[in-house]
């Protein structure tokens, strides 16, 4: 029958909510670690393709990019409340790159992580 287009159903949505919370919870408690594509297709059982379709659709925004936001506010947090050093932080918040780091960190808060920790924006 063709009217099983696109029928959400509410089981559905609820599956669909609680994928969407296994993925966020994951990423607040790993956000530190190294974080892949694969890994959230694996722990939600889709290939990567769907995973990274199935979060955009539900999130507004890709995984990646969600991902790094998450750990900059993170970063901002940590460069506001401890006396780590730049590095540390970034390390601590999962970037693997300074300067990567540091290019997303100007992208969001529009300064450099070591400005905005002196309150000089």
């Amino acid at each position: 029958s063709h009217r099983q287009k696109k029928s959400t159903s509410p089981a559905l949505q609820t599956k669909s909510l609680e994928k969407i919370k296994t993925i966020l919870k994951y990423v607040e408690e790993h956000y530190a670690d190294h974080i892949t594509i694969d890994d959230m297709a694996a722990i939600t059982f889709y290939s990567k393709s769907h995973f990274m379709k199935f979060f955009k659709l539900h999130m507004g925004t890709g995984f990646i990019e969600y991902l790094n936001d998450y750990r900059l506010t993170i970063a901002g947090q940590k460069l506001k409340n401890s006396s780590d050093s730049v590095l540390t932080i970034a390390e601590e918040c999962g970037f693997e790159h300074l300067s990567y780091f540091n290019r997303l960190f100007k992208r969001k808060y529009g300064t450099t992580p070591g400005k905005y920790r002196s309150g000089l924006h």
